[in-house]
């Protein structure tokens, strides 16, 4: 018996075309979402990417103008705080010469009968050089301030200790009192000794 004698047709047959399968529906959906994916990429303006990256240079630029900003206030900042530590330290000094000077006052006073005192303090020491008027010589200082110096020249003594204690005494008898010049020579049987006094006095004092 056929199919004929039957009266049924079989798909694939003339009279039934076989129906599509399942394979190509799905392979005509994915062409047509890979399609459409194109399509979107394509269509996707390019101006936001670069505008993307042109917002992080210009942030990245800010961030490193204000880190050296704040790099170069701290230096200044720590500039500015060494000047005012040396401007306190010169004050500080400055009072001080104020309170010592102030002190001193009395030691600069002029003293007028300051010759006789060093020559009390030679014969004290026994010196053999009986003492000729110092050489006497002033000069100008910083406000009331004048440098006076005293000079005695050729002196011939046997005992360099008999000078130097007349010196010790000297200078310890009369305040503000410096030694500034000493030379000494050996000579013969003596020695030949030149000595130099300094003071500052005030001459408002």
């Amino acid at each position: 018996m056929t199919p004929a004698d039957t009266g049924l047709t079989l798909p694939g047959t003339p009279e039934q075309p076989a129906p599509r399968t399942s394979v190509a529906v799905s392979d005509l959906l994915a062409q047509a979402g890979d399609l459409a994916g194109r399509a979107e990429r394509a269509n996707r303006p390019t101006s936001l990417v670069y505008l993307a990256g042109t917002i992080l240079a210009i942030a990245l630029c800010v961030l490193a103008y204000f880190a050296y900003a704040r790099m170069a206030a701290a230096s200044a900042l720590q500039t500015s705080a060494q000047r005012a530590n040396r401007i306190e330290k010169l004050v500080a000094r400055l009072k001080e010469f104020d309170r010592v000077n102030e002190e001193r006052r009395e030691d600069l006073r002029p003293l007028p009968t300051m010759q006789t005192q060093i020559a009390d303090a030679a014969t004290a020491a026994q010196l053999t050089t009986k003492l000729a008027p110092a050489q006497a010589r002033q000069v100008k200082g910083p406000g009331d301030l004048t440098r006076r110096t005293w000079r005695y020249n050729d002196l011939h003594e046997e005992s360099l200790e008999r000078v130097f204690d007349w010196i010790s005494r000297t200078l310890r008898d009369i305040p503000g009192l410096e030694l500034t010049g000493l030379n000494i020579r050996p000579e013969t049987t003596t020695w030949r000794v030149d000595v130099v006094f300094g003071r500052w006095e005030r001459t408002g004092s």
